[in-house]
């Protein structure tokens, strides 16, 4: 079967815009043209496609994927650096799933502390005392530090609350030097 770029778009759920970025990139293969020059794409291209759309929803950038679909076509001599870059995507995948569950950890946290407040409220009872870390007069006080490494750990955990598991690398900054 052979699509246009409109009929691609639409199957795919990609504007034609990216379709055209991705071919500039090298990441759509197999494009043909008519003899107007109009865009015609197979299913090589459409597989293509695809491939590159598995590969960027398993976490690897567009220059990555670019990479990898270069040594493909190199063959199995580079099955190894093949393994070892999706290897790499799949590490980054779960550091991210990592730093979503601790946001959601922290969510739950003033979820929590809310419903608390509120329950307190409806009782008759001092809110700011259930939940003492937003207040009136906004967030005086907070039961969290920023560790060396930039994750947040509270001073007292709560019961239901687990410190990171993870240990990240420290940061580097480096501060931007003035130019005279």
């Amino acid at each position: 079967m052979k699509y246009s770029i409109s009929a691609l778009s639409r199957k795919t759920g990609l504007s034609i815009h990216t379709l055209r970025f991705y071919e500039k990139e090298g990441l759509l293969r197999y494009v043909e043209r008519t003899e107007t020059g109009r865009r015609v794409y197979g299913e090589a291209s459409l597989g293509c496609l695809l491939g590159v759309l598995c590969m960027k929803q398993a976490g690897m950038t567009l220059p990555q994927i670019k990479a990898f679909m270069d040594v493909t076509t190199e063959g199995v001599t580079t099955l190894p650096k093949r393994l070892e870059m999706m290897k790499n995507a799949r590490e980054q995948l779960a550091k991210m799933k990592e730093d979503i569950e601790r946001g959601l950890q922290l969510a739950d946290f003033f979820i929590n502390g809310c419903k608390s407040a509120l329950e307190a409220h409806e009782q008759g009872a001092d809110p700011e005392k259930a939940f003492p870390y937003i207040t009136r007069n906004g967030i005086i006080e907070f039961p969290f530090m920023i560790t060396d490494d930039g994750r947040l750990e509270p001073d007292t955990p709560p019961e239901d609350f687990e410190p990171a598991k993870r240990i990240r690398k420290p940061r580097t900054v480096t501060k931007p030097q003035n130019k005279i």
